[in-house]
């Protein structure tokens, strides 16, 4: 069990920040953390004889905000309907002035895989061979992945505000 322990202490913190730069909630963040380290507990047997725990770990945790990520905007959607329906002014954004919540924000509007790159790449500070393995890709994909989500995010009108 010293191992399980060891693994949540190592993970945690890079898998907290980055399914918080998917999913922008901190508190669902880390309940997306515990919930993967239950899963990861009740499978220990299977997950301590693979060559990287800490990779499935991180491959559970991704999944399940990119899925909570998905729900949320069904969500908006269904909830924007309703709204135009009943012609209400929207509300102002509350992210209109860019910060580093913008910043996330632009991330989150990537598509699912990318924004999951550049999560683990500057969330949890994971190198491309280690992301390649977290997201189960190849090298070279993760690669691109992490090179278009850059280059969507230069080109961005968000960005180019943040640069100015």
């Amino acid at each position: 069990m010293v191992d399980f322990v060891e693994l949540v202490e190592t993970e945690s913190r890079g898998l907290v920040a980055a399914v918080y730069a998917i999913v922008g909630d901190e508190h669902r963040s880390e309940e997306i953390v515990q919930e993967t380290f239950e899963r990861c507990y009740r499978r220990w047997r299977r997950v301590s004889r693979l060559d990287k725990p800490g990779a499935w770990a991180r491959r559970v945790a991704i999944n399940e905000a990119i899925s909570t990520t998905r729900k949320r905007a069904s969500e908006q959607q269904a909830l924007r309907r309703l709204d135009s329906l009943t012609a209400r002014p929207a509300a102002p954004d509350p992210l209109a002035a860019l910060d580093d919540e913008g910043v996330w924000g632009a991330v989150r509007r990537l598509p699912s895989e990318q924004a999951a790159v550049i999560a683990l790449r500057y969330g949890a500070d994971l190198s491309v061979d280690e992301i390649a393995e977290t997201m189960g890709l190849t090298i070279p994909a993760a690669k691109s992945l992490l090179h278009r989500g850059r280059t969507a995010l230069r080109g961005s009108a968000e960005m180019q505000s943040y640069a100015e």
